[in-house]
C-alpha cells in the first residue's frame, strides 16, 4: 500500500492541496461573518461558526456536500487524500451557498 502512495505521489498531493484548502478556508474566515476561525492541520480542518452548524450542514447536504459537526459550533472537514484543487473549489462554492 505504501508503494502505491509513493507511486501516485499521494503525500505530495496532500501537501499541495492542504495548503490550498487552508488558504480557501482562511478566505471564508475573512469574508463570511458566520465563520469565526479555521482550525486544523493538513486536510483535517474545522471551521468554528457563530451559528448552529446543524442548519449549515443540512443546507450543505441539499447542495451535495456532506459535512459533520465537531462539538457545538464547528464544522469538520476530513476529505480523502486524493482530493484535488478543483474538488476544494467545488467544496468551497457549495459551502458558501450553504451559509
Amino acid at each position: 500500500m505504501f508503494e502505491l502512495f509513493e507511486k501516485q505521489h499521494v503525500l505530495d498531493n496532500v501537501r499541495e492541496v492542504s495548503a490550498y484548502f487552508e488558504e480557501k478556508l482562511d478566505e471564508l474566515v475573512e469574508t463570511m461573518d458566520v465563520v469565526v476561525e479555521r482550525r486544523g492541520m493538513g486536510l483535517m480542518q474545522g471551521l468554528e461558526l457563530s451559528v448552529n452548524p446543524k442548519d449549515v450542514i443540512a443546507r450543505a447536504l441539499d447542495n451535495g456536500l456532506i459535512l459533520f459537526s465537531a462539538g457545538t459550533n464547528v464544522i469538520r472537514f476530513v476529505p480523502p487524500l486524493v482530493i484535488t484543487k478543483a474538488d476544494v473549489d467545488e467544496c468551497i462554492a457549495k459551502l458558501k451557498k450553504s451559509f
